[in-house]
């Protein structure tokens, strides 16, 4: 049997990935954070996918293309087995990052090898698997790390294909490029630009080696078609979920932390200060002189495609409004190479020797040092008028027990509660105390009888609140403070409907306090004065949404005269035999609904805010709809709504919609549709045919961008919309 021989440096790599991974499993035993924000959600995601392979059945695929809708699901099936040897726990899946470090250590000596030597790769390769912001997210269930080795992985391939000439390393880009794209989605942020390039190499030999760019084209399209079929199945499966998400405004979440965007010199110089931040100010001022001689002996590099990574992908992420270092990790292997490419050319072997020895021994001594809070410098860390010296950046292991299962052990022990769930209000969003956190533990510990929340809407669909002294987390969660406060002063519209229940002591030496719902009775009233209360404020609210009606009733079935006392009823049924319904405080546009049913089964509303003119539901256990809507009055209020669009005909008939419009003059739409009430009770649009321009396009497009997508947001409260079925027939659609 043959040996297996390492070379020596990769020997050197085998080592430095050992030395990381041992580290990374020492500091994450002696550490006992909980997982904070994101990383909370993405570990409930893995142990979803986890769960779903160990109960392999017929749907496998289904649920592992379905699980989740947003983010791709490699990082999280690579998880599995390191919970299958080492249990289901937030350290195993965190060193799920292990393989993917292995990759990054790899692939960037690999680019630096190929392009300027073997000192090169080693010393890139320790740099950029050791910087701040790549060991500290080492240790942390997010996905970066497992991108930047893809990404890094894949313009290694690129760079070895050699313009697509040689064709095993084509093709193992197009494999290395789908599965990046199954990492995350903004994987093309860092490797587009770098093909571009490619590409205009390729385009420049165009009339000169006409058969050698032939061949190029033809590595370059089979390379494409498996980067296709890599990625295809999850996309096409997620695709619409994937727009309707990343519809939210990003320049609006850049408002709201205060994140420089648009065309100014903060915005564009932003990621260049972060790199001081994400690598220390020693590496940060290597990567500066890297990056300057590189400019001033850009004619002598035979390839710039370190250069396109570095620039391409920061213009990108320049431009993308909301910022965050973990956004511009993934070309830090290019900010190695410039810093440590130019070192083969100095000539005194003694000066380039002892140069390098200087960089590994800082670099280790900085990892050693953050990796356990170690004291090497007086001064770790200095402002030189606007710029921060930065030598050290400590993220030791740290035991604390921050009582988030304690506090939902307590909640559940009460189990009284009137919504479907107990509700608790998480009012902080302080990183280890934050509603994601919560969550993490209630799924982990699986406590189903339990639902968390947080600012919206505060204080409707409430039971339990917790709350936190000192800080309760960044300054633009205004919410969070503003509440906070209000709670702090616990106003009578706040004591009377929740009381403090328990206190408990947190590791930063402020308190969380849990409250818990409480109705005092309203007093110098009568039952029947509540009702006729709750009637007349619920008929001038229904005025802002209700016109021409007939019929209009309101009816409120009570338990007994205490529990009217304190908000809650069996049953309250607004009817109608029929009204004009719109948001008639916005604008004068409403649509006619016959035979109008809505019951809402145990309800509570908060009676002392009833008084002021304003209606609060603490507790509502299921609403069920019902109505009739015509066709002809659906073709009216789509004629007022649709600006722009013509002949507007609506049809019902067999249970299917059909709509057709002329979009100009030029083009027209028709399209046939299905509502279908789902297994979860919401309701899906199945498109069954589909015209545009005259030409027919295939249904399963629509169907596809539309998959998992539904007409309500049930997880919005802990109340059911129950909806038993919708019926389409004679030019009307009836819902229940």
């Amino acid at each position: 049997m043959k040996k297996i021989k390492l070379s020596y440096p990769h020997l050197i790599l085998v080592s430095l990935s050992l030395f990381l991974i041992v580290n990374n499993i020492i500091w994450l035993k002696h550490d006992t954070l909980p997982p904070i924000w994101d990383q909370a959600g993405h570990l409930t995601k893995s142990y979803d996918y986890f769960k779903a392979i160990e109960h392999l059945d017929s749907n496998i695929l289904y649920k592992l293309l379905t699980l989740t809708n947003f983010y791709p699901p490699l990082f999280y099936i690579s998880s599995y087995p390191f919970y299958k040897i080492l249990g289901m726990s937030g350290d195993s899946g965190c060193l799920t990052n292990s393989i993917f470090l292995i990759l990054l250590i790899f692939s960037t000596y690999g680019i630096a090898n190929t392009l300027y030597g073997k000192r090169a790769g080693i010393l890139s390769a320790l740099l950029a698997s050791t910087y701040n912001v790549v060991s500290t997210h080492s240790r942390q269930y997010l996905l970066e790390i497992s991108l930047i080795s893809m990404v890094t992985l894949a313009i290694y391939f690129l760079l070895k294909s050699n313009d697509f000439k040689e064709k095993r390393y084509s093709i193992a880009f197009g494999i290395a490029a789908g599965i990046g794209m199954l990492t995350r989605w903004n994987f093309l942020f860092f490797v587009f630009p770098v093909i571009i390039y490619t590409i205009y190499k390729i385009l420049k030999t165009v009339g000169s080696q006409q058969s050698t760019v032939r061949s190029q084209i033809k590595n370059l399209i089979i390379a494409s078609l498996f980067f296709i079929i890599i990625l295809s199945p999850w996309y096409i499966a997620n695709t619409g979920n994937i727009l309707l998400n990343a519809s939210i405004s990003i320049k609006d979440s850049a408002v709201i932390e205060g994140d420089p965007h648009g065309l100014n010199i903060e915005n564009f110089i932003y990621y260049l200060k972060t790199i001081n931040e994400q690598v220390s100010s020693p590496l940060y001022l290597l990567f500066i002189i890297g990056f300057a001689l590189y400019i001033y002996r850009y004619r002598e590099n035979r390839d710039m495609s370190i250069f396109w990574w570095f620039i391409g992908s920061y213009l990108i992420v320049t431009a993308v409004a909301n910022k965050d270092s973990r956004y511009s990790m993934h070309y830090l292997p290019a900010v190695a190479i410039f810093s440590t490419f130019w070192i083969k050319d100095i000539k005194s072997v003694i000066v380039k020797n002892g140069l390098s020895v200087i960089i590994i021994t800082f670099v280790l001594l900085q990892y050693l040092s953050s990796t356990y809070g170690l004291r090497l410098f007086s001064v770790e860390r200095t402002s030189l008028g606007p710029f921060n010296f930065i030598l050290l950046q400590k993220n030791p292991p740290i035991k604390e027990d921050w009582r988030v299962d304690e506090i939902e052990k307590v909640i559940l022990a009460e189990n009284r509660f009137y919504n479907t769930k107990n509700m608790v209000r998480i009012i902080p969003d302080y990183p280890t105390f934050a509603k994601a956190t919560f969550e993490y533990y209630k799924y982990f510990n699986n406590y189903d009888n339990i639902h968390f929340s947080w600012h919206t809407n505060f204080p409707d669909f409430t039971d339990y609140i917790v709350t936190k002294t000192g800080n309760v987390g960044p300054l633009f969660r205004e919410k969070a403070h503003i509440l906070t406060k209000y709670i702090e002063e616990a106003p009578h519209q706040f004591t009377n409907i929740f009381r403090k229940f328990r206190e408990f002591s947190l590791p930063d030496g402020s308190t969380a306090t849990l409250y818990k719902r409480d109705i005092v009775p309203l007093s110098g009233v009568t039952a029947q004065d509540v009702i006729h209360m709750i009637k007349e404020r619920l008929e001038t609210i229904l005025l802002q949404f209700v016109k021409d009606h007939e019929g209009l009733e309101i009816q409120i079935i009570p338990y007994g005269d205490e529990e009217t006392l304190r908000g809650r009823f069996k049953e309250i049924n607004i009817l109608a035999k029929k009204a004009m319904i719109g948001d008639y405080k916005h604008k004068d546009a409403g649509m006619m609904v016959n035979d109008i049913k809505f019951t809402f089964h145990d309800i509570t509303v908060n009676l002392y805010e009833l008084k002021n003119g304003n209606v609060q539901v603490i507790s509502l256990k299921d609403v069920i709809p019902s109505g009739k809507i015509y066709a002809e009055d659906l073709r009216e209020f789509a004629a007022k709504e649709a600006k722009g669009i013509k002949h507007i005909d609506i049809h019902f008939n067999k249970n299917t919609i059909h709509l057709s419009a002329d979009l100009n003059s030029y083009a027209n739409l028709r399209v046939k549709l299905r509502p279908i009430v789902t297994p979860e009770n919401n309701i899906s649009i199945k498109v069954e045919g589909l015209n545009m321009l005259s030409l027919p396009i295939p249904s399963f497009i629509l169907n596809i961008l539309m998959h998992n997508v539904y007409v309500f947001k049930q997880d919005i409260t802990p109340c059911r919309v129950v909806l038993n079925n919708i019926k389409i027939e004679n030019e009307y659609l009836r819902i229940n």
